[in-house]
């Protein structure tokens, strides 16, 4: 109806040739253009203001999202927690029991589970960037990922800490000396330690899950652990020793953003099954024990997997 009255009137002002007509097509035809030139804002704008951040609206959804650009072969680039993760916590290890060979030999020396172990824990929002320092906010409340060099370091030297205090003449664990992982690249951690041994977690497959409200997440991930010994001289140069890895882990919100609560269960190959003969004629066939009687001569291509089973409750520090 605006054009109309635009048209209508500068056809007037053509028809009758006055002046005073002249100036009021101008006048519509500068309300013509202003009001095309609203007409095409509007629309824009409302659609910024009415979509709803769709691919964010909860958390699962903001998970997913992220979730779904996966690496073929290995999955989710990362585990993507709820964005209330994000932040430091106290964190509290039970780690209830294990027929691991670390813990066996702990328990040889009377260190015997359940052992507790206090540590820190730090999450981060997942688009940090590889040279964030200390964050701590989430203002675009945003997916986290675990800082899981700050992680590992915190609970490696809580836990030597807590090993020595139960039984102080154990011989000390190898304290930490270099560490590295970034959030651009969270499949390795590399850790170098005292004694010149050093280690490799990587990544090798990861699977995750959330709840609609968020409150519940589930992760799996497999991975390669490459373990350097140190040598007589006290730097690397052991041969090193590769095995494969799997951690489950199961979180529950509590009653609040400020409480989260977990179980862990951490398998680690000790190469095969360890009941086969060792006498020449077998042949390499399988032995007598008790899983040769179950799987015979298959036996002696069995993972041995050994289990720790913890739990764990996080405390919000800030």
């Amino acid at each position: 109806s605006a054009k109309k009255a635009a048209v209508t009137a500068f056809s007037l002002s053509m028809m009758d040739g006055s002046k005073s007509t002249d100036a009021a097509a101008a006048t519509s035809r500068r309300g013509f253009l202003a009001q095309s030139a609203t007409a095409a804002i509007i629309p824009v704008t409302l659609l910024s203001s009415t979509l709803p951040a769709n691919a964010a609206e909860t958390p699962a959804e903001a998970i997913r999202l992220i979730s779904s650009k996966t690496i073929p072969g290995l999955g989710p680039p990362d585990v993507y927690y709820p964005a209330y993760f994000v932040g430091k916590w106290k964190t509290t290890r039970v780690i209830s029991s294990s027929d691991d060979p670390f813990y066996k030999e702990l328990e040889n020396v009377g260190v015997k589970l359940p052992i507790q172990v206090t540590s820190e824990m730090r999450y981060v929002p997942y688009n940090a960037g590889k040279d964030f320092q200390q964050i701590d906010a989430n203002p675009n409340n945003v997916p986290a990922i675990a800082d899981r060099a700050f992680n590992e370091k915190e609970f490696y030297s809580a836990l030597s800490q807590e090993v020595q205090r139960l039984y102080s003449s154990t011989k000390a664990m190898p304290s930490i000396q270099t560490i590295n992982w970034t959030p651009t690249n969270p499949n390795v951690l590399s850790l170098d330690y005292s004694d010149g041994s050093s280690k490799e977690v990587k990544v090798t497959k990861r699977s995750s899950d959330v709840s609609n409200d968020g409150k519940n997440l589930f992760s799996s991930e497999f991975r390669r652990i490459t373990a350097v010994p140190s040598s007589s001289s006290g730097i690397a140069g052991g041969i090193p020793s590769v095995y494969k890895s799997r951690v489950l882990t199961k979180w529950r919100q509590g009653n609040s953003n400020d409480v989260i609560e977990g179980i862990e269960i951490l398998y680690n190959e000790a190469g095969v099954l360890g009941d086969k003969s060792s006498d020449p004629l077998q042949m390499g066939i399988g032995g007598t024990g008790a899983i040769s009687s179950l799987y015979g001569g298959d036996s002696k291509d069995l993972e041995d997997w050994r289990s720790t089973k913890t739990k764990i409750l996080m405390e919000r520090m800030m």
